[in-house]
């Protein structure tokens, strides 16, 4: 825990500056005041007719914020030079076009069951809806994977284990002491309308037909692929978007991250979106250090199986 709080107290100490965390910090109350006042991005997307058109819209929607964080950074610190950087440029495009894939893909699987139904004549209907929360869960991480490795292998394979692979710094048991100083933190936020509204996650049921240990096995290897979308999130953005970007703007690649990080939470309760900022931040700054991702994987599975078991304790209380 003490190598914890020196990695945050080290990164406020050298990073501090009230204008460029006073500037971030009112663009994410403008942001989170737009997106919730309005329902902006549910509204947006609303209107939006194919996965293209979504995702063209998710680029813009997380790149202009990195853009602005990243604009703030250089103009305090008055270090413009890699705003003349092309493999920058090829680095911020590269990344931001696969998130807004990753994102739109967690949409397709429930358009394609719709509309080609006739494709899994082999899967009962009643587990129609089942397969597509499965494969929502499993298909974008699996999809930016290769692309990810590929850019690894070609520039950074020789500075670097995969982006947050990394073993050699991990200290679990520190982990799993700030995990269980959050039990009580998420069991008090469970009575909140907008969490029982949001959690649990698996409220879709299977079919009655199933035999008991089968309905067990299917509702297992939801919550795994549940928990795996975690990983993958982990590894975008504590690994990648920190790792990757650090090639050029050290420890100043946290920022940004975080302002992102808080987007892709838009369409979860305001509460949680202002919480990942805070846990964005932290687990950016832990990351950095570590150059591993295994503790953040080890926090953010522990909270969203906690989110899970206190959702399921609200639902089971309400009947």
């Amino acid at each position: 825990m003490k190598v914890i709080v020196q990695y945050i107290r080290e990164y406020l100490r050298h990073k501090w500056n009230a204008r460029l965390f006073g500037g971030t910090a009112l663009v994410l109350m403008i942001s989170f005041g737009i997106n919730y006042g309005f329902d902006f991005e549910t509204t947006v997307l609303r209107r939006l007719t194919s996965p293209w058109e979504e995702a063209a819209f998710y680029y813009f929607f997380y790149a202009v914020p990195y853009f602005i964080t990243l604009a703030l950074w250089s103009a305090v610190h008055r270090r413009w030079e890699v705003m003349r950087e092309a493999h920058f440029w090829f680095l911020f495009h590269f990344w931001f076009i696969l998130l807004a894939v990753y994102v739109v893909l967690h949409n397709v699987p429930f358009a394609f069951v719709r509309s080609h139904p006739d494709m899994l004549l082999f899967v009962p209907a009643e587990l129609h809806t089942y397969i597509a929360r499965f494969a929502s869960n499993v298909v974008p991480g699996v999809a930016v994977l290769g692309p990810i490795a590929a850019y690894w292998y070609v520039y950074d394979r020789r500075a670097t284990y995969l982006y947050g692979f990394s073993t050699s710094n991990i200290r679990l048991r520190t982990y799993a002491f700030i995990l269980l100083l959050l039990v009580p933190i998420v069991f008090a936020a469970s009575f909140s309308p907008d969490f029982r509204e949001a959690y649990p996650r698996f409220t879709f049921g299977l079919p009655a037909s199933l035999a008991p240990g089968k309905r067990t096995a299917w509702a297992a290897a939801f919550q795994f692929s549940y928990g795996l979308d975690f990983v993958f999130v982990e590894f975008l953005f504590r690994g990648f978007m920190v790792m990757a970007f650090a090639r050029f703007l050290g420890s100043a690649s946290i920022l940004p991250m975080v302002v992102v990080y808080a987007f892709i939470h838009f369409q979860k309760p305001i509460g949680e979106a202002a919480g990942s900022i805070v846990g964005g931040l932290i687990l950016g700054i832990i990351s950095y250090n570590t150059k591993s991702i295994y503790g953040g994987v080890m926090l953010h599975l522990g909270v969203a199986y906690l989110m899970e078991l206190a959702g399921s304790m609200q639902m089971w209380m309400a009947r």
